[in-house]
């Protein structure tokens, strides 16, 4: 069996469940982050605690980003003690028990104009899915692909401390006829993505085919190169199955299409209802380094020791009554069967 893809949540700095513990500024921007929000520090007080998250699940990423690289940072997981960070901003957990966690985020510096975008939280059996934003890299297995995508850039890409693609993963497409497919079970949709060389000319256009229904779209108004996170299509559904065909039908070189990342919101309750899932979370849940019980052998061995013990307790109980009826004087029945057959005549 192909080994299954981690599910992601995705959640947007400007999330009511993102409790803010000093005072932050929360920005609106067209492109370049998630949902076009960030969010910065506004005092010093932050390097006391920024803010803190409360999930269930059995990891956690961090989207933030520093503007002078090396500054340090501190994360806490739960009660333990802040631990010290230092690089670009970002923080991944280890891989933690499944169950419900608390990550604190504290900044350094002011100084260091830190940003966050989003964070990630990696589901486990405890996750609760209903409602919630699952993002599915480009990468992932979930995603079918035909015709000529490359996951090489068109150009060289470079963005600045802020902004980046989600994972640092984009596949791309520069051919009519170039196409994707995704199923998921959900209530709404959303493709995102990057374009390159978008400014030389022309449009970049796709059809956008949910359950048969087929919508054709334009990259948004806007839109400027090699810039990430721009939402390519979005769609609300009813609860349920549903299929995902993006079709391009319009590009000329140099011109490029990138996808970074699908996100829709699960209509599901938790992870062991998704397709191909249940048996995977209820083989995790017995923990590191166990195995499944194999009740087989456990079995086998409680019935033996039963029999056994219900042949020495009948024995125990023959010896007994043959003792107490020699000490009455009761002959046994091997006894009355030799004087039997002694007098008897052949």
């Amino acid at each position: 069996m192909a080994q299954l893809q981690p599910i992601t949540l995705f959640v947007d700095d400007q999330d009511r469940q993102v409790k803010y513990l000093c005072p932050s500024l929360n920005q609106v921007v067209t492109g370049s982050y998630y949902n076009n929000t960030w969010t910065t520090v506004k005092s010093e007080s932050c390097n006391q605690g920024w803010f803190e998250y409360t999930f269930y699940g059995t990891g956690v990423h961090v989207s933030a980003s520093l503007a002078n690289a090396g500054e340090s940072y501190q994360v806490k997981i739960d009660d333990g003690s802040f631990v010290p960070q230092s690089g670009d901003g970002s923080y991944d957990s280890p891989t933690l028990p499944d169950g419900e966690h608390t990550i604190t985020y504290a900044t350094g510096s002011a100084k260091a104009f830190p940003s966050f975008d989003y964070l990630t939280v990696t589901a486990g059996a405890s996750t609760p899915l209903n409602g919630r934003t699952i993002a599915v890299d480009d990468a992932d297995k979930a995603i079918v692909y035909s015709g000529g995508w490359t996951t090489t850039p068109p150009v060289p890409i470079a963005f600045d401390y802020s902004t980046s693609l989600y994972r640092d993963t984009t596949h791309w497409a520069s051919t009519v006829g170039d196409s994707m497919r995704f199923q998921f079970i959900g209530t709404s949709i959303s493709v995102f993505g990057i374009v390159a060389n978008f400014q030389s000319g022309g449009n970049i256009s796709a059809t956008y085919t949910i359950d048969g229904v087929e919508k054709t779209q334009a990259i948004p108004k806007g839109t400027l190169d090699t810039l990430p996170m721009v939402e390519l299509f979005h769609a609300d559904l009813q609860a349920g199955s549903h299929t995902l065909v993006v079709n391009i039908t319009d590009i000329a070189t140099p011109r490029a299409f990138g996808l970074d990342f699908v996100a829709y919101n699960s209509s599901l309750n938790s992870i062991s209802a998704m397709p191909g899932y249940g048996g995977a979370v209820s083989s995790a849940s017995t923990g590191p380094g166990e195995n499944k019980t194999n009740w087989g052998p456990k079995i086998g061995i409680i019935v033996g020791v039963v029999s056994l013990m219900t042949l020495l307790t009948a024995g125990a109980i023959i010896w007994w009554q043959r003792r107490r009826n020699r000490k009455a004087g009761i002959p046994r029945l091997s006894d009355s069967t030799e004087s039997l057959e002694a007098g008897t005549k052949r």
